[in-house]
């Protein structure tokens, strides 16, 4: 069955679904598409009406998400924590092998730090779509609204571009992990220290903040007019692009998230 993460836990009961992948392209006023289970980034709100006079609504950037610091996903597997620390790594415009010949560790927990959230007030994406014209010739809104898909409107993220990975034996003990070697490997667009003086906790810092969870409105159509609806959090899970079938660690929708791919 699948592991029970606690970071994905405390997210949802935040009301934040989970970005599996952190990137870029995920940002307030994004649209965000699903059909058949996968996830596709299409565009901005803009796009989808017709132009118009109004400005889109203000995005509130870099604001302190202090309820998320600190967070710590439940232990994993060490295999499977190798595997998220490449995703992650690359994301951050790195790269580390899923080798893992640098620890004697059996298990690995990955910690938020410095997160941060950019937003748009719902009410004022609702007044926007309001005053604005549909364009009912716009092939996305056949294939998302009126189609076989659903549409998003992303609202909200939580991004950054510092993580830690801590790693330890059976039962909490701690595991002896060769950080040269880490950081011999990893390219030079991220740092590599060691955390709180430990060597089995390592801190990796990338250029950019990634988003790596969001808060989104189903974009509906009410008596010929776009309407916004509020999801559940956990509903919906994120996914950049691209083809996910052959690859089984980046699953559409299941119960498990950013921290917690694959089963074990």
């Amino acid at each position: 069955m699948p592991c029970k993460d606690n970071s994905l836990t405390f997210l949802a009961g935040l009301g934040y679904n989970v970005i599996r992948h952190p990137d870029s392209a995920f940002a307030p006023l994004k649209l965000l598409g699903e059909q058949k289970g996968e996830f596709i980034v299409l565009g901005s709100l803009n796009q989808l009406i017709k132009p118009s006079a109004d400005a889109l609504p203000n995005v509130t950037a870099d604001q302190p998400a202090a309820d998320i610091n600190g967070q710590r996903s439940s232990s994993l597997k060490l295999g499977i924590g190798a595997n998220i620390l490449g995703s992650l790594i690359s994301a951050m415009g790195g790269s580390l092998s899923a080798n893992v010949n640098y620890t004697d560790a059996t298990q690995v927990t990955f910690e938020y730090q410095d997160v941060l959230a950019d937003s748009v007030t719902p009410l004022d994406a609702g007044n926007y779509l309001r005053d604005g014209h549909v364009d009912v010739d716009n092939l996305v809104l056949k294939q998302y609204v009126l189609g076989n898909g659903k549409l998003y409107l992303i609202t909200k993220i939580v991004k950054s571009d510092k993580f830690t990975a801590k790693y330890s034996k059976n039962r909490g003990v701690d595991a002896s992990v060769q950080v040269p070697v880490i950081q011999a490997a990893v390219s030079g667009n991220l740092t590599v220290a060691t955390a709180g003086g430990s060597s089995t906790a390592l801190t990796f810092t990338g250029k950019t903040a990634l988003p790596f969870g969001f808060q989104c409105f189903a974009i509906g159509l009410n008596n010929g007019e776009l309407s916004l609806m509020n999801t559940r959090a956990g509903d919906v899970f994120g996914i950049a692009s691209g083809d996910l079938a052959a690859d089984p660690l980046k699953p559409a929708i299941l119960g498990d998230g950013l921290l917690n791919i694959g089963k074990h």
